[in-house]
């Protein structure tokens, strides 16, 4: 059933801003105009922006005013003979400063940012334009007088708020490299990053604040700082009231030695490093992902024309330092808008406690996890209900697929104006393969349009050839360079950059997910990782297909959470599939419901994709920004082994010791049998 062309579904939701002032739109009047093009759609604008990669990304340049604009000399946007796999530079010859791009232009007495901490007020600590700008200024002249240069690494061990984004943006202002890793990530999983790269200085929360509890972090500072070669300058940034004896700066110390000179931006090729990212590192050692000052055209690119953002909108976007979506949010300040950083968990003391902030601060565009929503649900409430979201224009989801009938409870429960949108991207290209069409229609379970320029396809698993208009589901592949592909490995010799991205099929980026295209609606659906696609009696299909049944109505009111794994042992000759449930309290697993999600499974996709044995478990484990950790539990199922190492960023590393007796799951059957 997933392998043919896929239902036509029905919209959603339209849009309701006049056609001619919504941003997407206007730039595609002005490509047709420029180039003598009879675009009448965002789909048609796509098309033509990946067969006229070189038109496109240079006119995308001048067009979203990229500073300074780009020499007389510079006439391609990448040289065409060099291989993707040999990640050609753009725009050779010119220079930016993705800081520059972020600072320059803004109105010095708008409202820049509003850093709002857990069990503290509300109205948040607010920054205007001038006020960023001139800390920005003082962090560059301290990080000079404290001998960092242009290439050197500085390291972050924080939380979302005011100081991550400005601390960021004076590094980028120099040239330096940021790198940062969530103030509650643990001794392991900061020393395993920050070996690699070797930073500096290095600024450090002295608390972490979550679920209205504060944690101290000065054990582990002077920890990490012990066994780190490079032996970093710590700063220390005061969180919480915690008294600390270390022997490490103040922040307020190390401001103190900066000077008077003006802000200045040392402008540098587009390849020039910008930031590294790091991946989960849930099976081995983090890979370390350079990023380059060129991601400024894909952030600019996304917050005008995708997002439709401008200096009247308020931005809140939920997540840690390090997730991906954090670099991205602070693109969006390119745009003009405030920004809203929040530090806590967006659970406690309840899910809807977001909903006051977004009435408070006047949010009008909200991102969140899919994982959230399906937690606000469960509360039983009607946002709409709740708080005035009357200027909330946009709620973009990512991290996880956004399943089918979340787009139902949404238009039920917010006001039907909304523009509900999903999107798809990650660490790997620092902004979204796939995202939003502000105008056109949203269809149910479905993300709408590549992401302008990104030669995104569907390939056939063995031939590599394109599979995306027959409707089948295959592997997702980038054909084309884009300006945010990573400029290398930190500490790699190219091996692993090969590997990762292009041993798969030659000369073509593989993002090792598995997806599909409905031709009818020209959506497009993530259904899980390619490396853990389900494949039962040779029937393909990922995880994200169960999920969106089982996590649906009427399950929703039963289940808390799920995993869908399959199981695949040494003497195995077939594939099972193992559907572990979470049961809310106080419903127990019953054969009855046991076999309603069966059942529903079966009508919804086909016998074969039903799971072999359906279990309660009490957890299953997350990553600490809430996405389910299928690879470990599939790994740990088919050895009967744990993982010699898991990462830090596994919130709950302890629930996998249940998960080995199921290797053996039928020889115990047979055993109680006896």
């Amino acid at each position: 059933m997933q392998d043919t062309i896929q239902r036509q579904l029905q919209p959603i939701w339209y849009p309701t801003t006049p056609v001619d002032k919504i941003p997407m739109n206007i730039y595609r009047a002005h490509i047709n105009r420029k180039f003598a093009q009879n675009l009448t759609s965002s789909h048609d604008l796509h098309r033509w922006s990946v067969t006229n990669p070189q038109d496109f990304w240079l006119d995308l340049h001048d067009y979203i005013g990229i500073i300074p604009k780009l020499p007389v000399s510079v006439t391609q946007a990448y040289d065409a003979s060099i291989p993707m796999s040999k990640v050609p530079k753009f725009f050779e010859g010119a220079v930016v400063n993705y800081a520059e791009n972020v600072l320059s232009g803004k109105p010095l007495d708008k409202l820049a940012l509003v850093g709002i901490r857990e069990m503290e007020a509300i109205e948040g600590d607010k920054w205007v334009w001038r006020d960023v700008i001139e800390i920005v200024r003082k962090v560059q002249g301290a990080l000079r007088a404290s001998g960092v240069q242009k290439g050197d690494r500085v390291g972050a061990i924080i939380s979302t708020s005011v100081w991550s984004v400005v601390l960021f943006l004076a590094t980028a202002s120099i040239g330096a490299v940021w790198s940062s890793i969530a103030s509650d990530i643990g001794e392991e999983g900061c020393i395993s990053r920050l070996q690699q790269i070797s930073p500096k200085i290095l600024f450090a929360d002295t608390a972490s604040i979550f679920k209205g509890k504060t944690r101290s972090n000065l054990s582990k500072i002077q920890t990490v700082f012990d066994r780190l070669n490079s032996r970093p300058q710590v700063i220390l940034i005061p969180l919480a009231n915690i008294q600390d004896n270390l022997p490490f700066q103040k922040l307020e110390t190390f401001l103190t030695k900066t000077d008077n000179l003006p802000l200045q931006f040392t402008r540098v090729p587009y390849s020039h490093p910008l930031y590294i990212l790091y991946t989960s590192g849930t099976t081995g050692v983090p890979k370390c992902l350079v990023h380059a000052h060129a991601t400024i055209l894909q952030h600019k690119k996304v917050s005008y024309l995708h997002n439709s953002l401008g200096p009247d909108d308020v931005v809140f976007q939920y997540s840690s330092t390090s997730w991906v979506l954090w670099n991205i949010m602070i693109g969006h300040l390119s745009a003009g808008p405030t920004l809203v950083v929040y530090d806590g968990s967006p659970l406690w003391p309840s899910p809807k406690a977001f909903l006051k902030l977004l009435e408070f601060h006047k949010v009008t565009y909200w991102g969140v996890s899919p994982r959230y929503l399906q937690e606000l649900e469960m509360t039983g409430c009607v946002p709409k209900n709740e708080a005035d979201l009357s200027g909330l224009k946009m709620v973009q989801t990512g991290g996880s697929h956004l399943a089918e009938d979340q787009y139902y409870w949404f238009y039920r429960a917010f006001p039907t104006k909304i523009h509900l949108t999903s999107v798809t991207g990650g660490t790997d290209l620092v902004t979204s393969w796939i995202g939003t069409d502000p105008a056109g229609p949203v269809y149910p379970g479905e993300i709408q349009l590549p992401m302008l320029g990104q030669d995104v396809d569907i390939a056939d698993a063995i031939t590599g050839e394109s599979v995306r208009d027959s409707g089948k589901q295959g592997e997702f592949v980038c054909r084309t360079p884009f300006p945010s592909m990573p400029v290398f490995f930190w500490g790699d010799d190219g091996s692993k950059y090969q590997e990762t991205y292009f041993s798969k099929f030659p000369g073509c980026w593989a993002q090792h997910d598995w997806a599909s295209y409905n031709p009818l609606t020209r959506g497009w659906k993530i259904h899980g990782r390619s490396d853990g696609v389900l494949n039962p009696q040779g029937i393909r299909f990922g995880s994200s297909d169960i999920y969106s049944i089982v996590e649906a109505a009427p399950f929703n009111n039963f289940l808390s959470n799920t995993l869908c794994v399959g199981r695949r042992r040494p003497s195995d000759t077939d594939e099972s599939v193992f559907l572990f449930v979470v049961m809310q309290q106080p419903h127990k697993m019953t054969n009855t419901f046991r076999e309603s999600l069966k059942d529903a499974i079966r009508k919804g996709l086909s016998n074969k994709h039903v799971p072999r044995f359906v279990i309660e478990v009490d957890e299953v484990p997350m990553t600490v920004n809430g996405k389910k950790v299928e690879t470990l539990v599939r790994g740990t199922i088919s050895s009967g082994k744990l993982p010699d190492k898991v990462s830090n960023t596994v919130a709950n590393p302890g629930c996998l010791g249940v998960f080995q007796r199921f290797y053996g799951l039928e020889l115990e059957t047979r055993r109680a049998k006896l």
